[in-house]
């Protein structure tokens, strides 16, 4: 009695694991963009900490130099919106020629994406010494919690 052959599977071919690697390297890439925007030419971006802390998000950014009026706090498609505008400096006393000008001027925006769910009413935002602090409240989990949707008998 002849036993019934099993055709081998084909191996993947080359052109499959190279279509495979790509979509990996683009899911990866989709990633980075995400957490890492560049800055517009000519802008700039003040540095930002993001912390959990006692069942609030902190956000701590450096903006030295900047005055409240400076700056607007947006919340917009679940990101945060920090956005200002550095007023141009100029030396007093006379016509000056900079030789080194490192620190940045002019409009900034800074988007920060929200993955937790916040309550943007109990929002606070405090600027002490070029450090503005914005502290969001955690919204509760609900996961786990059941609920019951009534059924009702249509007559």
């Amino acid at each position: 009695m002849a036993l019934p052959r099993k055709t081998p599977r084909p191996a993947l071919s080359e052109m499959a694991l190279l279509q495979r690697e790509v979509n990996q390297l683009f899911g990866r890439l989709a990633d980075t963009e995400r957490n890492e925007r560049p800055v517009a030419a000519g802008g700039w971006q003040p540095s930002a900490d993001v912390y959990e802390c006692s069942g609030n998000l902190v956000l701590v950014v450096e903006v030295p130099g900047l005055f409240p009026d400076q700056l607007r706090i947006a919340c917009r498609d679940q990101n945060l919106v920090l956005s200002g505008d550095r007023k141009e400096r100029r030396p007093s006393g006379g016509a000056a020629a900079f030789l080194c000008m490192e620190r940045p001027q002019g409009r900034f925006k800074r988007v920060i994406p929200l993955d937790i769910a916040v309550d943007l009413r109990g929002a606070q935002a405090t600027l002490d010494n070029g450090v503005l602090t914005i502290t969001l409240p955690r919204v509760k989990d609900r996961r786990g919690r059941e609920v019951v949707i009534p059924v009702e008998r249509k007559e």
